[in-house]
């Protein structure tokens, strides 16, 4: 009996201990999330800004989870942003398809991958935003580390998205 009253009350001390263990890190993950409902993984923002005013800029981004629907952007509704929290596995992509309504200016590339995370990824604690400018000449990424704006993709006029990006740095917006 003695035996077993000593077994309990070392595997209750144990269970108390892990209980405690995982208590302490569900909490740091609370306090560390960046983005509202991220607790585990990293809080990202994808953030559009057109500079092309004159024309209608139709948005239509997905992932493989969330399709996001079509986003009108011209001289009233100017940005578009939505947050997210990044998979376990740190492979989450959103793809958007750009077109423009009085032309046959189009252009279908992704916004956010793996790679772009690492452009745009400012910290823990940080908001990290992958800021997307779409201008008359093509579509701009901002890297967070060097401070500048970098042209990816030029519009595709009529032709089948490439998705080859141009990488022109230095490039200031608007």
């Amino acid at each position: 009996m003695y035996n077993f009253i000593s077994w309990f009350l070392e595997s209750h001390f144990m269970m108390r201990k892990l209980c405690f263990l995982i208590l302490i890190f569900v909490w740091l993950n609370l306090v560390n999330s960046s983005v509202d409902g991220c607790t585990i993984t990293k809080g990202y923002a994808v953030h559009m800004l057109t500079s092309i005013t004159y024309d209608n800029v139709m948005v239509h981004c997905k992932s493989k989870d969330d399709d996001l629907g079509v986003h009108i952007l011209n001289f009233t509704t100017l940005e578009y942003s939505w947050t997210f929290c990044e998979n376990w596995l740190e492979s989450t992509l959103y793809s958007c398809h750009f077109w423009r309504a009085s032309s046959i200016d189009e252009q279908t590339f992704q916004v956010f991958n793996r790679t772009m995370a690492k452009t745009c990824y400012q910290g823990f604690h940080d908001a990290n935003t992958c800021h997307w400018g779409i201008k008359q000449d093509g579509f701009y990424l901002f890297d967070n580390y060097a401070r500048v704006w970098a042209k990816q993709y030029d519009w595709n006029h009529g032709r089948k998205s490439s998705q080859k990006p141009i990488n022109e740095f230095a490039l200031v917006y608007p």
